[in-house]
């Protein structure tokens, strides 16, 4: 124990995270956020971890480049990177929590689909190599199959 327990709490702060980067990173001058400040969460799971991280990488490197050149357009370069490299996947995940986490129905629909053998291997590989893969078409043409069947079904 820290021994805190007697202190007086001053005050408590909170904010929402945004759940899809932003438009803009930076102010045009001096400032750079990144991790959930830029809202790199990723949709419909929540992680943040492994954005955070690879968006302070990016952070640091445009910061690096401003610092070298003063030329403050060099802070947006770090949302390029990220974008470049993750921004599939950020559209891919709110798309999903468009469609699926609309009400209780839907979603209820969704984790029934998640016990599909295609959907797991297909998840499990992005969620460890935070990539989507392209390798296996016919699984994700199966996919997109259940989820339209699955979305009919629950309009239904």
């Amino acid at each position: 124990r820290a021994g805190l327990g007697d202190c007086e709490t001053l005050r408590r702060e909170g904010a929402p995270i945004p759940l899809r980067p932003l438009r803009r990173w930076d102010n045009g001058r001096d400032v750079l956020v990144t991790g959930d400040a830029a809202g790199v969460v990723a949709p419909a799971s929540g992680e943040g971890i492994y954005y955070a991280m690879v968006s302070g990488r990016y952070a640091a490197d445009a910061v690096a480049a401003f610092l070298a050149s003063g030329d403050p357009r060099a802070l947006r370069q770090a949302r390029r990177s990220f974008m470049r490299a993750h921004g599939l996947v950020f559209r891919i995940l709110a798309m999903m929590q468009y469609f699926w986490y609309r009400n209780d129905r839907r979603r209820e629909r969704f984790v029934a689909m998640c016990a599909d053998r295609d959907v797991q291997d297909l998840t499990w590989h992005a969620y460890r190599t935070k990539r989507l893969i392209f390798a296996r078409p016919l699984a994700y043409a199966r996919i997109i199959l259940k989820d339209v069947r699955h979305l009919i079904e629950s309009a239904v």
